[in-house]
């Protein structure tokens, strides 16, 4: 009897050796797996800040040309008023002059 017990005793540290190591092996499966997706996480997210830059990149263009049309529009807004100033001036000399033309002639 007494190899019987010592023959379990070895049996039973055998077997608990055994699934340290499955345990061991297990953890460093599970450690790979998740530097792994810690990676692909980082890889991920930096593709993101990546494509979030090139939108607001994109955004800040398309502000830059509004503002560039927009003064085009004003600076255009401002030549036309200027023109119509002119116009309405030399309109009202035309019918000054015209006016001092046709006076002489009731006379």
């Amino acid at each position: 009897m007494v190899a019987a017990k010592r023959t379990r005793r070895r049996a039973g540290k055998a077997a608990a050796n055994g699934s340290g190591r499955v345990l061991e092996r297990r953890l460093a499966k599970l450690e790979g797996q998740m530097k792994a997706e810690r990676a692909r996480h980082q890889r991920e997210l930096a593709a993101l800040q990546r494509s979030g830059d090139r939108q607001t990149a994109a955004l800040m263009r398309e502000i830059a040309l509004l503002r560039h049309h927009e003064a085009r529009a004003e600076t255009l807004g401002r030549l036309i008023a200027e023109r119509d100033a002119a116009l309405t001036a030399q309109a009202g000399r035309v019918a000054q002059l015209e006016s001092l033309l046709q006076a002489p002639a009731m006379r």
